[in-house]
């Protein structure tokens, strides 16, 4: 009995200490659940400047309109990764008046270093920055973003920051306590120069997105647009500028108290330097680039196109989402629907409309990433439980190989660099090699009913046909596995290579991790 006794304490004491544990935890969720932002500043409502009327840029642009009509824009692929880099300096060098820029991810890597660096000196010689920046990935202090901040010509907005969002722990816990409000993220992705050029697409602001990462470096598509197009980006820009959704940096001014942006400068320029050899493909200084947009300019794609992104706030109760802007994109088509997505998670009756398309005579094909080519594993857990429904829809599935052709490890990496792997992250959709969207949606959950996103919607002929020719090229064996079910009824991956049974994979261990990756009950937000 003295045992039993014993037990029956100790038990107890047990008890009683994961209550206590249980209590601690509930009330630093509660503190920190607390935290609030400083008091918002009462703004005036912000338009973009109009549009630059000299420089490079309005030539390019008067020269087009005189040849093609007000109402048409002109279309420059970017898919090159130096080339994408290389536009961003051309741009940002060029701008007269203003540069408007938003972007998911901006990194202090070499990359974000060099183009934080760039329109530094671009506000230096007074050209008015706006920057939107979503903070789930921000690295940068809030004393830092109060530093840039407090140049008169440029400034700086944060969408949806967490409270706590200057040391690890607070940020997590905040983030755990606040999930329903922080879980909505900005994923769009956009930068918008004197009102008369802009680049959209897939890619954020960090190393493997320009190819300059010794790990894996992303193969993308970015599109440059300059006419009548570009009035719609900045009014969609000016809608996310001027929401209570983003918070204006300057409300922490008097928190941070005095700052200076000198020496902001000086540490901006010893963390290029120490990027040199990194970016030794790209001017380090701003340049003259007129002979590029000269260039760029004879090799224009013509068509119309419309700027679609998701609202940064409900309107009238309602959230509308950019994929109910472009669900009609598969209506008008005949012929061939091409859906090239990084992370592919059906959603809702989509695998019954793709099944509908097929019935209909209309050819689709699916380009995602394999197993072995993502950046996310655990997307490919959940995807891959989709693999045998896709292809019972009719589809064509394609996935990216890790290790392509030359040709494409050269298009994604820069000359100073070897990755281990290449990840697919270009975001496409094609209809009958005449209409395209090219944004920063993803065929997943998070980007269709979460996130927001933004992109161009293009009807243009030429350019569509350039984007199909180019995507095809990527599907083929050699640089893409084709999926089918095989006459045994497995599902079988075919490349140049070989033929196999199983899904290609990087190591043993991103097996394994996708193999538990299934388990976990999170495919809504991914």
């Amino acid at each position: 009995m003295h045992l039993v006794h014993a037990i029956q304490l100790h038990t107890l004491s047990m008890t009683a200490s994961r209550y206590k544990l249980v209590i601690l935890l509930l009330l630093i969720l509660f503190l920190y659940g607390c935290a609030s932002l400083p008091p918002r500043p009462n703004l005036e409502y912000e338009s973009a400047l109009p549009a630059a009327n000299t420089g490079i840029l309005p030539d390019l642009a008067q020269g087009f309109r005189a040849s093609h009509g007000n109402e048409a824009s002109g279309f420059h692929l970017l898919i090159d990764a130096e080339e994408s880099l290389t536009a961003r300096l051309a741009l940002i060098d060029s701008a007269k008046n203003s540069l408007d820029l938003q972007y998911f991810i901006w990194k202090d890597d070499a990359v974000g270093i060099l183009l934080l660096d760039r329109i530094m000196k671009a506000a230096d010689r007074g050209v008015k920055v706006r920057v939107i920046v979503d903070d789930v990935w921000l690295a940068s202090s809030t004393r830092t973003l109060t530093r840039l901040n407090s140049h008169p010509n440029l400034k700086i907005r944060i969408f949806n920051p967490n409270p706590a969002r200057d040391t690890f722990i607070s940020r997590e816990l905040h983030f755990i306590a606040s999930y329903h409000s922080l879980n909505r993220r900005m994923h769009n992705k956009l930068m918008i120069v004197d009102n008369q050029a802009i680049i959209a697409g897939g890619r954020n602001i960090g190393n493997e997105y320009f190819g300059l990462s010794n790990k894996f470096n992303f193969l993308d598509i970015d599109v440059m647009a300059i006419g009548d197009v570009v009035k719609e980006a900045s009014f969609a820009f000016d809608d996310y500028w001027n929401t209570d959704t983003v918070f204006p940096v300057s409300g922490w001014h008097q928190k941070m108290g005095k700052v200076d942006f000198a020496n902001m400068k000086e540490d901006v320029e010893k963390s290029l330097w120490k990027h040199k050899k990194l970016l030794q493909s790209y001017p380090l200084q701003p340049q003259n680039w007129d002979n590029w947009f000269s260039d760029i300019g004879e090799r224009l794609h013509v068509g119309e196109a419309y700027f679609l992104q998701d609202d940064p706030v409900k309107i009238d109760g309602r959230d509308y989402r950019l994929i109910d802007m472009i669900s009609y994109f598969s209506d008008p088509t005949e012929k061939e629907l091409i859906i090239s997505s990084p992370y592919f998670i059906p959603v809702g009756d989509s695998l019954a409309v793709m099944e509908r398309l097929e019935s209909d005579g209309i050819q689709i094909k699916v380009f995602t990433n394999s197993l072995a080519s993502t950046n996310h594993t655990l997307v490919n857990s959940h995807y891959k439980k989709y693999r045998r429904n896709i292809l019972l829809t009719g589809a064509e599935l394609f996935e990216f190989n890790h290790q392509p052709s030359n040709e494409v490890i050269e298009l994604a990496s820069a000359q100073s660099v070897t990755p281990r792997f290449i990840s697919l992250h270009a975001k496409v959709m094609i209809s009958d090699r005449r209409k395209c969207f090219i944004g920063s949606l993803n065929f997943d959950p998070r980007a269709l009913v979460i996130n927001s996103e933004n992109g161009l919607l293009i009807d243009s002929p030429s350019l569509t046909g350039e984007l199909t020719d180019f995507l095809n090229e990527i599907m083929e064996e050699k640089n893409s596995w084709y999926v089918v079910v095989n006459d045994n009824n497995s599902i079988e991956w075919r490349s140049e290579q070989s033929t196999r049974t199983t899904q290609p994979s990087r190591s043993f261990f991103q097996t394994l991790s996708d193999f538990f990756g299934r388990f976990l009950p999170v495919e809504d937000q991914l």
